[in-house]
């Protein structure tokens, strides 16, 4: 998904399996950070699959997420504590049902997926504790990323796509109102290194770094700001690979995990 819903840019939702084949400007890294902001860990068709994240900051309250699948299809996410004597949390997935099977417990996700022509949409409904937070309608297209959220009372559009040599991350709060506005980010690629992108806000000034790092089995994706960085492991599924497996390094979540969901947003106050 897409970087404004927190602090943190690698939210949860990674992969997707589409080829920049018309983004020639485009390198490694910012064809790397594009596939990273889809739900196609939801197709089971995926080339490519998210195993783990990690992330190094002292003020974090966690220590790692892992991702755990069912016949290709997310099932849930355990993200673990620094605190061993806090229990995981878990961020469980059901597919193509309703509110029926809903266990009432912590954050739960119900994933409908359509296919039409060379388009995946995706409707995604967000309960805690049994109560509905939001809905996500998720669009994803040949070099185009959308995700529309809303509930009673908010909106917002994300949008990524390729503009010139740049890759675009737009974002509008109070979508579709009188009182809507748009600001964007740009991944820009490093002409001197393939493997290297930055991140830059509309006054130019830089946000983050991040590096393509091939991996056994697969790749990972850091990105850093001073000495603070993420990195998230991806492994290839076409080759009948194995997770990666890693010591868990810290990753920076608010210590208040209750009030941030899945994809790391802050949760929505009625």
């Amino acid at each position: 998904m897409f970087p404004f819903r927190a602090s943190n840019f690698f939210c949860l939702i990674p992969a997707t399996i589409f080829a920049l084949n018309d983004a020639a400007s485009a390198n490694t890294c910012t064809e790397a950070v594009y596939q990273n902001q889809s739900p196609m860990m939801f197709n089971r068709e995926s080339f490519v699959r998210v195993d783990s994240v990690y992330i190094n900051d002292d003020s974090s309250s966690w220590k790692g997420k892992k991702y755990i699948y069912n016949n290709g299809i997310i099932e849930k996410v355990r993200a673990d504590f620094k605190n061993e004597n806090h229990a995981p949390a878990f961020w469980i997935f059901y597919n193509d049902t309703n509110e029926t099977v809903l266990k009432n417990e912590g954050y739960e996700y119900i994933v409908s997926e359509e296919k039409k022509q060379d388009t995946l949409l995706y409707d995604i409904k967000t309960y805690y504790k049994g109560k509905f937070e939001y809905t996500q309608l998720i669009r994803i297209a040949p070099n185009y990323l959308s995700e529309e959220l809303k509930n009673s009372s908010y909106s917002e559009l994300l949008e990524m796509f390729f503009r010139n040599d740049s890759l675009i991350d737009s974002r509008t709060v109070n979508y579709n109102t009188d009182s809507s506005r748009t600001e964007e980010r740009f991944y820009v690629a490093d002409l001197d290194d393939n493997y290297k992108c930055e991140l830059y806000d509309e006054e130019n000034n830089l946000l983050s770094t991040f590096l393509y790092k091939p991996v056994e089995n697969g790749f990972s994706i850091i990105q850093s700001k001073g000495d603070n960085y993420t990195e998230t492991y991806f492994i290839n599924v076409k080759q009948n690979t194995t997770s990666i497996r890693k010591t868990l390094k810290p990753v920076k979540i608010s210590p208040r995990a209750r009030y941030f969901d899945l994809l790391g947003r802050y949760k929505f106050t009625k």
